[in-house]
């Protein structure tokens, strides 16, 4: 690939040789290799939301029941929904602990082929200084998680 000019663009004007060119890879593992651990911990969800599709019948928690309403209204594909899903659920996964924040279509700036460019990424987890998570949506293929929790 180094016949690859590498130039800022809007990421919606990205290839795959912008992706091979910026390094990004998409790769499918197990949760063990994900998390870099044999063993995970406990959930942090409550257990209807591990052992149910759908939202059960009768009284249910808050979570829970935002949960289900989110899903649900995520399935119809509609961007806005689905970014609001992401959103809920990093939050209810603790991602905005200690000390981040969750934002939807927050305007970003980085430097990138040398050049302050800006962004909105669907969502992002961020510190008052560092942006931490940046999710985008592929509207072709599908989401790119943008990572520097490690």
């Amino acid at each position: 690939m180094a016949n690859v000019i590498l130039s800022a663009k809007s990421g919606s004007d990205w290839t795959d040789n912008e992706l091979t060119g910026f390094n990004i890879q998409v790769n499918t593992v197990d949760a063990a290799t994900f998390f870099n651990t044999a063993q995970l911990p406990a959930p942090l969800v409550p257990p209807m939301i591990l052992t149910n599709e759908k939202r059960p019948e009768g009284s249910i928690t808050k979570p829970a029941r935002l949960f289900f309403q989110y899903m649900k209204d995520a399935v119809t594909g509609e961007e806005s929904l689905v970014d609001d899903f992401a959103a809920f659920l990093l939050g209810m996964f603790e991602y905005d602990e200690p000390d981040r924040v969750i934002h939807q279509r927050k305007e970003v700036s980085f430097v990138m082929c040398g050049t302050v460019v800006a962004a909105k990424p669907d969502v992002c987890v961020m510190t008052e200084s560092q942006y931490l998570l940046l999710v985008q949506e592929d509207k072709v293929r599908h989401f790119y998680l943008f990572n520097s929790l490690s």
